[in-house]
């Protein structure tokens, strides 16, 4: 179920993903996935394996897998895993002077603190980028707890990350909504057993969501009646 208006009610906490639903992200994820590639090329994995038209995630996987087949030792996999933190940190750190803030969050965020509600970030950037990005456009004061790609082991969509940012903000699913712009959000959403509402962008992939009951929001100024 997927109707376009809806309100959800015993809400005590909202986690907001950061990247497009509260900033406009000027992070060139293409850059990063080609450094990182070339990176993990440099390091032994086969070479054409990777691409950019992979996520993130499933660059790290592959190259992970194929690290294995030769042989190289978990200790070896997490020091070129590390080499790969480190230049996605950078390239996400580099995007923060084209970013802006998205229309009304501020004002989302604040009529949202004033009613009594825990307010989380919850992110697959770098947990620096996060705090910066948020005090930069005025948002970190109205924010309760940041969990970032580099705060746990396993980053949403597993929803071991949403755990911890609802441990974070001393909160059950139950009492808890996602508010995403991505269907990986709403996967997030949906393995941690949280109500999500997805605001609408233009290139918002919903076929992925197929069967997953969620709301949208047409804008992020929605969130405070739907909530």
């Amino acid at each position: 179920m997927n109707p376009t208006h809806g309100v959800f009610m015993s809400v005590r906490a909202v986690i907001f993903d950061l990247d497009e639903t509260l900033i406009h992200s000027k992070i060139d994820f293409k850059k990063m996935k080609e450094r990182v590639i070339t990176f993990l090329e440099s390091v032994g994995v086969t070479e054409g394996l990777l691409n950019t038209n992979m996520l993130n995630m499933e660059i790290t996987r592959l190259a992970v897998e194929d690290l294995h087949r030769r042989g190289l030792s978990e200790e070896e996999i997490r020091s070129i895993l590390a080499g790969v933190t480190k230049i996605m940190n950078r390239t996400e750190l580099e995007s923060l002077v084209g970013a802006k803030p998205i229309e009304g969050a501020k004002e989302t965020l604040k009529a949202l603190k004033e009613r009594g509600l825990k307010i989380g970030v919850m992110t697959r950037s770098c947990h620096e980028y996060a705090e910066r990005a948020l005090t930069k456009f005025g948002l970190r004061a109205y924010v309760d707890a940041i969990s970032a790609r580099d705060d746990v082991e396993e980053p949403k969509p597993s929803p071991i990350h949403a755990r911890h940012m609802m441990g974070l903000l001393g909160v059950k699913a139950c009492e808890t909504v996602l508010v995403g712009d991505h269907w990986l959000d709403g996967l997030c959403a949906k393995e941690a057993g949280l109500r999500c509402i997805l605001v609408l962008r233009r290139n918002l992939n919903l076929e992925m969501l197929e069967g997953y009951d969620y709301r949208i929001a047409r804008s992020i100024r929605e969130i405070t009646r739907m909530i």
